[in-house]
């Protein structure tokens, strides 16, 4: 199953983070990020640094005894290139 490589445009990941608001001051004052987008009544953010997109989010820690995890995003310049949901099923049971 060799596949011709898809070309990405983006990628964010999205961090699992106990507290947005401490997470968002900490990538700014120490890190020198800025917001770009936040809510926080969904304990989110978009944080950003010239080209490099961050986010973080505490809704994944909703449950602390489950294993931690992380989220992310990827922008392909072509999403038809990228597997169909027929495909899916294949690809979970491998990764």
């Amino acid at each position: 199953m060799d596949a011709k490589p898809i070309k990405l445009t983006r990628l964010i990941p999205m961090l699992p983070v106990k507290s947005m608001p401490v997470s968002v001051e900490f990538y700014q004052k120490v890190l020198g990020f800025s917001v770009e987008e936040r809510n926080d009544e969904w304990g989110w953010a978009m944080l950003c640094l010239g080209d490099c997109r961050l986010m973080v989010d505490q809704s994944l820690n909703a449950f602390p005894e489950a294993p931690r995890q992380s989220i992310i995003y990827l922008y392909p310049e072509d999403i038809d290139k990228y597997p169909h949901k027929s495909d899916k099923a294949v690809w979970k049971s491998r990764i």
